[in-house]
């Protein structure tokens, strides 16, 4: 007779409602907890081993940090139980080995078997029967499990389709989460839903065997109506997460399922709601419940921390995230006045320093800022994120940035780019700046396999899009490249950086006019841009237009009255030009600037004319790069 429920010491544990009650009184307990209290009541007494519990709780191919997901358990279990863990009358622990239930237990089942042989048999003699049906019950539904883990797991795929008569389901190895729906009545809160979005992805992203599409990507689906697995096809995930959030006042409510694209199929639905304070538990809930829905292994690197925050200061970080990701100099200058103002209410949010440091970063090397202002504030900023919380990928990454562009240190930059990616290897900014600088030490074969991941993370990502061409540049790919950016233009018909590369394409080419016109649609997308107008006075030189040459050069120097000019700029309008002792002389100047384009200065076709130079060789060694590879 199967168990529906078990009593001990005033308390019931009802198997059919999922509720642990005292006196009639429902008591608190999470999903966790609870099936670790119903695997130590069902044993009766005996030892249950960690291994045991984790395998249990979370599947034999599934990986977290058990050791203190299951202390945290066996603590809620405690406090729901008023238990003294020094001195436990139900949950007992024998060190290093497991734990025991150790009260007496009495069960629906075996009240039933007592009284039907009441008068034939002792009460202790129908225990004892009631016992041995347990210990036989637990063995087949342990049995029944084993199967269930095999026909599922993958691991024995020939026996599992013999034995249910088909092919087996499509695993869930990869799926994109649509930005969440703002339900709260408020256009103002749209920041909100588009944050709450970003943190289940990076939640999501932690996990190794599991590829996430990146924010990029999703946030073209935003609010839109197209059919789930027409988006799952166009962003190649087996399944799709979507949901909506409601904020009222400091309450937040998410409703999150989980969709299986290949045919349609609802695996997984369920609410959450928390007190703003609560907000980043409430993340790493969701994306625990969708990551144990997957039924995949899963490698928890660093468990998402469980803890408060002040709402304020929350909300100031996602509207600094919001305003990041408009990446223009004015969205970038407001993005860090929001991540100051929440580390002035928090003054121990990582995550506000490590957006900080993205945007000082971004400023330094759009040239918006001199790189001796911006990357070293990246770098104290991302060194604070990390003091603070060693497991962020992003600060890494940040970190890696300035040693790349800023330090011209290759060893630490190439070692805080893997650390980024091996924190989060779904993270597909440090892939694509990694292709950066593996192309930079003219490692192209490297380089390619990095940006090509950054696209598998995602692919809808108009920059990563325009990276790929950027890597074929680089490569001396030039007609590739131009197809590709020229496939990036269809995505973004204004994005300035697809026209700035299809433009030096096309001069490589040496086609001139084609070249001209990319330029000024990147000057129309993105105004007065300085590594525009130097490109524009570089190919003016090149074709023999001095005078247009030299009218640019005036507009930089009338440019640089009130913003920063990089001297790099200026030395390509006159290598141009064909004048090399200038080309030189604001080399130099950018060399003590530590300008971020001269990591580019080994291999950028625009320097060629200058290689024969024995100024140009002791350049190249000053900056300290290491050996060339070879560029394929």
């Amino acid at each position: 007779m199967p168990i529906s429920s078990y009593e001990f010491e005033g308390f019931e544990l009802d198997l059919k409602r999922y509720e642990l009650r005292r006196n009639g009184r429902v008591l608190k307990l999470e999903k966790l907890p609870m099936e670790l209290l119903i695997l130590l009541v069902s044993r009766d007494g005996q030892l249950v081993s960690r291994e045991e519990i984790a395998e249990r709780l979370w599947g034999k191919d599934v990986f977290v940090e058990t050791e203190h997901s299951v202390n945290t358990a066996v603590r809620k279990i405690r406090q729901a139980l008023g238990d003294d863990p020094d001195n436990p009358r139900f949950v007992k622990t024998l060190v290093g080995k497991g734990y025991r239930f150790s009260a007496t237990i009495n069960s629906r089942a075996e009240q039933a078997v007592i009284s039907e042989t009441k008068g034939r048999e002792s009460v202790a003699t129908a225990k004892a029967k009631a016992r041995s049906g347990r210990r036989k019950l637990w063995f087949w539904s342990g049995a029944a499990a084993l199967l269930l883990s095999i026909l599922l797991g993958g691991n024995v795929a020939g026996l599992r389709d013999r034995l249910l008569g088909k092919t087996h389901a499509a695993q869930i190895s990869s799926l994109a989460v649509i930005p969440l729906e703002n339900l709260s009545g408020d256009k103002a809160q749209e920041f909100f839903a588009d944050g709450m979005t970003d943190e289940l992805i990076t939640d999501l992203a932690q996990n190794s065997n599991l590829r996430v599409i990146s924010r990029t990507s999703v946030m073209r689906y935003k609010g839109t109506r197209k059919p789930l697995p027409e988006i799952a096809k166009e962003l190649g995930v087996d399944a799709i997460v979507e949901g909506t959030m409601e904020r009222s006042g400091n309450r937040v409510r998410v409703r999150a399922q989980l969709i299986r694209a290949s045919d349609d199929r609802h695996l997984w639905a369920e609410s959450f709601e928390r007190d703003l304070p609560d907000v980043l538990a409430l993340e790493s809930e969701v994306a625990s419940s969708i990551a144990r829905q997957v039924q995949m292994r899963l490698l928890w690197e660093h468990p998402p921390a469980n803890r408060k925050i002040n709402p304020a200061a929350y909300e100031a970080y996602l509207k600094g995230r919001y305003s990041w990701n408009r990446r223009s100099e004015a969205a970038l200058q407001e993005g860090i006045q929001f991540f100051k103002q929440a580390i002035a209410l928090e003054p121990s949010y990582a995550e506000a320093y490590s957006g900080l440091a993205d945007s000082f970063t971004t400023l330094g090397y759009l040239s918006y800022l001199p790189p001796r202002e911006a990357f070293p504030l990246a770098r104290a900023a991302a060194e604070k994120a990390l003091s603070l919380d060693a497991s962020l990928a992003e600060p890494h990454a940040s970190l890696a940035y300035v040693n790349f562009y800023f330090d011209w240190n290759w060893p630490t930059a190439e070692a805080e780019f893997k650390k980024a990616i091996v924190l989060n290897p779904n993270y597909a900014t440090a892939h694509d700046y990694y292709c950066y600088f593996l192309m930079a030490m003219q490692r192209p074969e490297e380089a390619k396999e990095q940006i090509e991941r950054a696209l598998q993370l995602d692919p809808l990502s108009v920059p990563i899009n325009t990276d790929i061409g950027f890597q074929m540049f680089y490569a001396g790919n030039y007609d590739a490249a131009i197809v590709q950016l020229k496939k990036t233009l269809q995505m973004n018909p204004t994005y300035p950086l697809a026209h700035l590369w299809l433009g030096r394409s096309y001069q490589q080419k040496g086609m001139f006019d084609e070249s001209m016109a990319e330029y000024k649609a990147t000057d129309s997308a993105l105004p007065n841009w300085v590594v525009t107008i130097a490109g524009i006075g570089n190919l003016q030189g090149l074709a023999k237009s001095n005078s247009d040459a030299r009218l640019t050069l005036a507009k930089l120097d009338a440019m640089s009255k009130s913003r920063y000019v990089t001297p790099y700029g200026i030395a390509l309008v006159y290598a141009g030009m064909g004048n090399k002792d200038e080309a030189f002389r604001w080399l130099e100047k950018a060399f003590d600037d530590r300008a971020n384009w001269l990591v580019w200065l080994r291999f950028d076709p625009r320097w060629e004319a200058l290689h024969a130079d024995p100024r140009y060789a002791e350049m190249v060694r000053r900056m300290g790069f290491p050996p060339s590879q070879g560029v394929s």
